[in-house]
């Protein structure tokens, strides 16, 4: 395969090597990517928290191992627009390497802003224009850093193209940020419905997903694939939505 496209946007030898083998060898434990790579195990363990940084990879701990996979090859190709049309001639053969099994229960982790903007970019990678999606807004913006803000602003924006439906559920001290802030009428603005202050935060509930997010100076998103628990946090939420006020 001719990676010089992925290095074209910036991933090293070692990044692409682990990047690879992750996408061939599905979820797994860091030995067999060493033994899959012949990489030294540090230049592994580097590349692997380079490429979680970059939102390329994500993990979950079974026990107290780590377990790591490659996030989605389309994600490549939000990542540098001017490689994009070089990315998406690469994209069918790096999915042609993904492991075909289908998970149907998962967990993945998102760290750092890129993460979160991963995390969050599969919301228009599962559902179609048009569709709906719940969810419990997070807390006052007011309290967020002004990285914080700018990522909201700009995932707004693709909502907004995306034609999205979306009811949400704060707490009542929310309810005057709400009313402010800077959606995008023209496409339809989020449903809201306010409750006294018991409403959990940062959740949004999308097809058979479950994305909690934690805002700071160090983000993190947590991706829950699960049909039995999206359908109890949607339960959770429309008998909230019942008694919540508007």
């Amino acid at each position: 395969m001719d990676t010089a496209a992925l290095e074209e946007i910036g991933l090293t030898n070692a990044q692409i090597k682990v990047y690879l083998g992750l996408l061939e060898l599905g979820e797994t434990t860091s030995g067999p990517l060493i033994k899959k790579t012949k990489l030294p195990n540090s230049v592994v363990y580097n590349a692997l928290n380079q490429l979680i940084d970059r939102g390329l990879v994500t993990f979950v701990i079974k026990g107290k191992r780590k377990h790591f996979s490659a996030a989605d090859p389309k994600i490549l190709i939000s990542l540098v627009d001017e490689s994009k049309a070089k990315v998406e001639a690469l994209v069918p053969e790096l999915l042609a390497k993904q492991v075909t099994a289908k998970i149907k229960q998962e967990a993945r982790v998102f760290l750092g802003w890129k993460g979160v903007y991963n995390a969050f970019t599969s919301i228009f990678e599962v559902l179609p224009r048009g569709s709906e999606y719940i969810g419990f807004a997070a807390a006052v913006e007011e309290q967020y850093s002004e990285e914080s803000k700018r990522f909201f602003r700009e995932f707004q924006k693709k909502r907004a193209r995306m034609k999205y439906a979306v009811k949400l559920i704060a707490n009542e001290s929310a309810r005057e940020q709400a009313k402010e802030y800077g959606y995008y009428p023209e496409f339809g603005k989020p449903e809201y419905r306010f409750v006294p202050g018991f409403a959990p935060v940062g959740v949004v509930v999308f097809g058979d997903n479950v994305l909690q997010v934690a805002f700071g100076e160090s983000p993190v998103a947590v991706i829950i694939t699960s049909k039995e628990i999206a359908e109890t946090y949607k339960r959770l939420f429309y008998a909230m939505w019942a008694i919540a006020k508007a």
